[in-house]
């Protein structure tokens, strides 16, 4: 069994309160090396197509509260542009560490973008995403939406960045991100879900 969402118009509260939300994501932990400031969301479009659930399993059905598993995918418009500052390096010697955009196997290419560390503002836009997962989602009235993934739902991401004419860059960075937005789906969207969702049943409620 499968059904059709009506996708909404969302609220420039919502995005701003996602937003939020994916910054403080984004920012948690040890960042790579490379990125030299704050990760910010500069525009976040949730798109027009919505994702297709299809129904696997029901466990729990009532007036204020839903249990079920589904098949989740989705291959829609929505896209997210992030601004951070990135550090390029000089040419390294080979026994030296990488620390910069530019691994040290581009001295041979005669790549030099710098002669001593410089700092760049770099722009990332992150669209054409397709998802494919098992999910347990678990809506309540009262407490919220719950979304578990059951498998690594990302397939493919499109990453196009300020240093798009730079192949090795172009694809470090494609890299980077879908190891980034991996653990961000295991990790944080279930959370941030839940929270928006608290946000989204709490005005509800007051309407009514």
């Amino acid at each position: 069994m499968s059904f059709n969402f009506k996708w909404p118009t969302f609220s420039e509260e919502f995005h701003k309160s996602a937003a939020q939300m994916l910054d403080s994501a984004l920012n948690k932990g040890p960042k790579p090396k490379v990125i030299a400031d704050d990760i910010k969301v500069k525009e976040l479009g949730m798109g027009t197509i919505p994702p297709e659930l299809e129904i696997l399993e029901i466990g729990d059905l009532g007036t204020d509260r839903f249990r079920g598993i589904f098949r989740l995918t989705y291959a829609g418009d929505a896209h997210l542009v992030l601004s951070t500052k990135v550090q390029a390096n000089p040419l390294t010697k080979p026994n030296r560490p990488d620390i910069g955009l530019f691994p040290s196997s581009t001295a041979s290419r005669g790549i030099l973008f710098a002669a001593a560390p410089l700092i760049v503002p770099m722009h990332l836009r992150l669209s054409s995403v397709k998802l494919r997962a098992i999910v347990v989602l678990v809506v309540s009235k009262a407490k919220g939406i719950t979304l578990v993934f059951k498998n690594d739902p990302l397939e493919s991401v499109e990453v196009s960045s300020t240093f798009d004419s730079v192949a090795v860059i172009q694809k470090y960075l494609q890299q980077e991100i879908e190891g980034q937005l991996r653990e961000m789906f295991r990790e944080d969207l279930p959370g941030i879900i839940h929270r928006l969702s608290q946000r989204w049943l709490s005005g509800e409620a007051k309407q009514e």
